[in-house]
């Protein structure tokens, strides 16, 4: 064997050892992508559940007062029509609260499982499409990269 087919033979067995790498390196980085995606989306299903439930504590807090107003209004009252307006207006208010209430808790209830379906998307996408995964995800990172070099220049000049 000449001395060119020995070289030629190495570059070729040096080729094959590069593409094993990359191919070992993408799947890595999908499987970096994918868990990535599916933290970012639980987080993000936390923080709306969280905020939906301050809201539905706040409704509860303010239905109460104003049931407790309304509470104060009818003790005072002497006249039975009177009485019997703001039986009615308690009622109203109640059934407002009751409302808040369930309203809240099926927003609630809609954006886990909106979050949960975008991040189910986003496995399915990453575990069917590992190579355009890592492609978007470079292309994310160098546009930001660009955007943040660009920015960077401005505020020197």
């Amino acid at each position: 064997m000449s001395q060119h087919e020995k070289e030629t033979k190495e570059v070729v067995e040096n080729i094959k050892n590069s593409a094993k790498n990359v191919a070992d390196h993408a799947h890595d980085a999908t499987g970096n992508v994918l868990e990535a995606a599916k933290h970012a989306a639980h987080d993000a299903s936390e923080e709306i559940q969280d905020s939906v439930q301050d809201g539905a504590r706040s409704v509860r807090r303010t239905a109460s007062e104003a049931i407790d107003e309304a509470g104060r209004h009818l003790r005072d009252a002497e006249n039975e029509y009177n009485r019997q307006l703001i039986d009615d207006l308690a009622r109203r208010a109640q059934d407002l609260a009751e409302r808040s209430i369930n309203f809240w808790a099926d927003s609630s209830h809609r954006a886990r499982r909106q979050f949960q379906t975008a991040a189910d998307a986003t496995t399915r996408y990453v575990s069917a499409q590992p190579g355009r995964s890592i492609l978007i995800a470079a292309a994310a990172g160098a546009a930001i990269a660009t955007a943040f070099f660009m920015g960077s220049r401005s505020r020197k000049k």
